[in-house]
């Protein structure tokens, strides 16, 4: 269920990135956790943070809760 559940979640923000809301974004599993994943969000500079949050929150609600969505300016990913 956790590897459907990445790439529904995956899918639904490459289209978002397609359509260039965000620049990147990145979905950090608990280990040993059956809790929601948190989704970091890379916005872009144009578009204010609320406004991008906004619309990931209602693209994942099903998915993620909103208070784990992070919505950021730059993102360092690993």
């Amino acid at each position: 269920m956790r590897k459907a559940r990445h790439i529904d979640i995956s899918t639904r923000l490459e289209a978002t990135k397609r359509l260039g809301l965000v620049e990147d974004y990145q979905i950090d599993w608990r280990s040993k956790s059956l809790c929601a994943p948190r989704v970091t969000i890379c916005a872009r500079a144009q578009t204010p943070r609320q406004v991008t949050k906004n619309y990931v929150s209602i693209l994942l609600e099903q998915l993620v809760p909103t208070r784990e969505i992070v919505v950021t300016r730059r993102m360092k990913i690993s």
